[in-house]
């Protein structure tokens, strides 16, 4: 009996949502990863966090891993859910038809206190083909050893929040040649990168037998450690600190190489970095705001107590040497957009002033309130968001935002 009447206001709040489309709040699930940081995620929703759980990222989406609660008349309803009934009333006629009903995008709070993996994820063509292949294997869907959770490709832009420590890409060839050069252990890997190259270079570090992995980074290691008293801005710390957290046994993890291998970067609050399809990179420290394609498509080449796939890896990662850049955003009204070029999405920082009002409309839009309370109106309602709430309005559904208070604001969209 409880089952139906839930069923039944379920179906009414959706019945309510086709024929008076409007703005949403969302409750947004969180992922428990060991990389996690305590403080931020709970700081931001306003919950306790006594026993220090690693609150790794907030999702804002509709991905089956995760979906997020929209509420509609005091009725919670999966966002997963709301789309498999109303999907062209929520993106509109043309996302709708180009994405067969599904949302495009999923965006996080992602908050790292530790390095992330070393990882790299697929374009359309290896998703599909891969998931097909974990699925003849007989891989179920939610094996800690599969790769392949979807048919998506997930390229993927993250905006720091707090200074943001990554590495993104191989560095130039010139530089790689400067690092092997100046450690006196790896002339024999210096000799091989200037006769094969970048790809056979990795190819071999990533796939030498353990002991000639200790052979090469033991040396090195020790000589920082005596070294010592290295900053957050520098390599050498999180060469240090990558191995404290996952080298075990005494053997060093194979990814300490990619540390030295690929470019290092330190973001500063409102600089991002957009990650391609075959980009080696992986996340250090520090929150960010993080969008893609809706996937969990993960390839991991070491650094994490996580599923690594070397072979996998090695597929489908682009060996081109050459530096990384920041993107800042570009302002477009209200909004300072960061352009980039996938067709799944778009993330905005929105602030609105004091007492401030306009009008928002267009594509399906996800948000989150950063700082301050943002009030949303429509159509002679209303809704207030504070920091930490999360909403959705609905494709060409017009909105206005104003706040007392001043907001700050971040929000995913739809292209069209």
């Amino acid at each position: 009996m409880v089952a139906t009447l839930k069923l039944e206001k379920v179906e009414k709040a959706i019945r309510s949502m086709a024929e008076h489309p409007k703005p949403l709040p969302l409750f947004c699930g969180v992922q428990f990863y060991a990389w996690g940081d305590p403080e931020f995620i709970p700081n931001l929703l306003g919950i306790s966090n006594q026993e220090k759980k690693p609150y790794a990222e907030l999702w804002i989406g509709a991905h089956p891993d995760l979906p997020a609660e929209a509420v509609i008349d005091d009725v919670r309803v999966g966002l997963d859910i709301l789309l498999v009934e109303i999907p062209e009333i929520l993106l509109g006629s043309r996302a709708f038809a180009e994405y067969e009903g599904r949302l495009p995008f999923l965006m996080k709070i992602l908050a790292a206190a530790r390095p992330l993996s070393i990882q790299v994820h697929p374009n359309c063509q290896q998703a599909r083909e891969g998931y097909e292949r974990e699925d003849r294997l007989g891989v179920p869907l939610d094996s800690p050893q599969r790769n392949y959770r979807d048919r998506n490709h997930k390229p993927e832009l993250l905006c720091a929040l707090t200074p943001f420590y990554a590495l993104k890409g191989f560095r130039p060839e010139v530089e790689i040649e400067e690092v092997l050069v100046s450690i006196p252990e790896w002339q024999e890997l210096l000799d091989d990168f200037r006769q094969r190259g970048l790809r056979d270079l990795y190819h071999h570090m990533m796939t030498m037998p353990q002991p000639m992995v200790d052979g090469y980074l033991t040396p090195l290691l020790e000589r920082l450690r005596h070294h010592g008293g290295f900053a957050k801005d520098q390599r050498e710390y999180w060469l240090l600190r990558a191995d404290e957290l996952y080298s075990q046994e005494g053997q060093c993890d194979r990814g300490l190489f990619s540390l030295l291998l690929l470019n290092f970067l330190c973001l500063k609050p409102g600089e991002a970095i957009f990650q391609e399809a075959g980009e080696l990179h992986a996340y250090l420290e520090g929150v960010g705001v993080e969008i893609m394609a809706n996937s969990n498509n993960v390839l991991r080449g070491g650094l994490t107590p996580k599923h690594v796939d070397v072979p996998a890896l090695l597929e489908i990662v682009r060996f081109e040497g050459r530096q990384s850049s920041v993107l800042l955003p570009e302002q477009s009204g209200r909004e300072a957009i960061y352009e980039v070029p996938v067709e799944e999405f778009l993330l905005s920082r929105i602030e609105v002033g004091e007492n401030v009002s306009f009008l928002s409309c267009g594509p399906l839009r996800l948000g989150i309130v950063l700082e301050g309370e943002l009030e949303v109106h429509w159509s002679g309602q209303g809704m207030t968001l504070r920091r930490g709430q999360s909403y959705l309005i609905p494709h060409d559904c017009e909105c206005r935002f104003q706040s007392a208070r001043g907001a700050v604001v971040y929000q995913g969209a739809c292209r069209y």
